[in-house]
């Protein structure tokens, strides 16, 4: 008899071959991201790039409509496909029907990616968050997710979460759902840096300079806008404007699903700030994420921002 992990390991290889066979198109636009880095942020401000800054013609179509992720809108699960109705995504959705370009994202780590994405050059966007920050991001989605399902199940304290995201595992693939870690995630695409089709962007430098990173996203994309369609673009996709975009805050799925307040507990636009981390982190997580971090990067020249000035 085929146990039920068997059952659940084909249908992820199922899942992955249908990805990785995924036709792409030349001018397709990939957004990726690992986990909470800056996704839903990006969901606002591509779109807007692309149509020249008309914030009317996006304000009413959810960001997943926008901008679906490749790895669910190309599953027959039922499961995933209710939960994209509440994320405002239609049952018929089809990628293949989209007109170009088309725009996605993905959380999903380079190896599992369409193969096509290569061979055509499309776009690539990669934007990258300093890792402890990501941390407690994740921590706070994972919470939510848990509390929905067993207040029990919860996480005693950010502490006890700390090791299951340095090593991807339990409850922490809640969110991590392909079991990629951080370095094998983020490293990819800095070593794939001066590709001509990838433009690496670091979230940090993104909060400090919305405007400056919203004009090189336009260069890169081939977009010319004025110097006040930038600025009104970065205003718009500002933290405190989207803390109050119902649409980026998926509200309906925050007050109807995870039964929190999404103004105050969106898990998807939550704090992001960077350096928050400290308010979590114990002299103790500090010395053991440092540890695994150095060897993260010991051959890398990648720099990580984990405060602002």
């Amino acid at each position: 008899m085929v146990d039920a992990e068997t059952i659940a390991n084909s249908r992820i290889d199922i899942q992955v071959d249908k990805i990785r066979r995924f036709q792409v198109r030349s001018d397709d636009i990939f957004v990726i991201t690992y986990p909470k880095s800056g996704t839903t942020w990006m969901k606002e401000l591509v779109p807007l790039v692309l149509n020249g800054g008309d914030i009317e013609a996006i304000k009413d179509k959810a960001p997943d409509a926008r901008m679906p992720y490749i790895d669910f809108a190309l599953t027959s699960d039922l499961l995933v496909k209710n939960m994209l109705s509440d994320f405002g995504v239609n049952e018929d959705f089809d990628l293949n029907k989209r007109m170009s370009p088309r725009t996605m994202v993905s959380h999903l780590e380079a190896k599992y990616l369409p193969q096509q994405i290569e061979e055509k050059k499309c776009k690539v966007i990669y934007v990258a968050r300093n890792p402890k920050d990501v941390a407690v991001s994740c921590f706070h989605f994972v919470q939510a997710l848990l509390k929905r399902i067993d207040n029990s199940q919860c996480y005693k304290s950010f502490s006890a979460f700390l090791p299951d995201f340095i090593i991807c595992k339990n409850d922490a693939q809640h969110v991590i759902y392909d079991g990629s870690l951080w370095k094998d995630h983020v490293l990819h695409w800095w070593s794939r840096r001066h590709d001509s089709n990838v433009l690496f962007m670091f979230y940090e430098d993104m909060k400090q300079d919305l405007t400056g990173n919203t004009r090189k996203m336009a260069e890169f994309l081939e977009v010319k806008l004025d110097d006040n369609v930038v600025e009104k673009i970065a205003d718009h996709c500002s933290f405190d404007s989207m803390k109050k975009n119902p649409m980026a805050l998926k509200s309906d799925y925050c007050s109807q699903r995870l039964k929190v307040n999404p103004t105050h507990d969106s898990p998807f636009v939550r704090k992001g700030k960077v350096g928050g981390w400290k308010n979590y982190f114990t002299v103790a997580d500090n010395e053991l994420f440092d540890s695994h971090y150095k060897v993260w990067i010991k051959d890398s020249d990648l720099k990580m921002q984990f405060d602002l000035p």
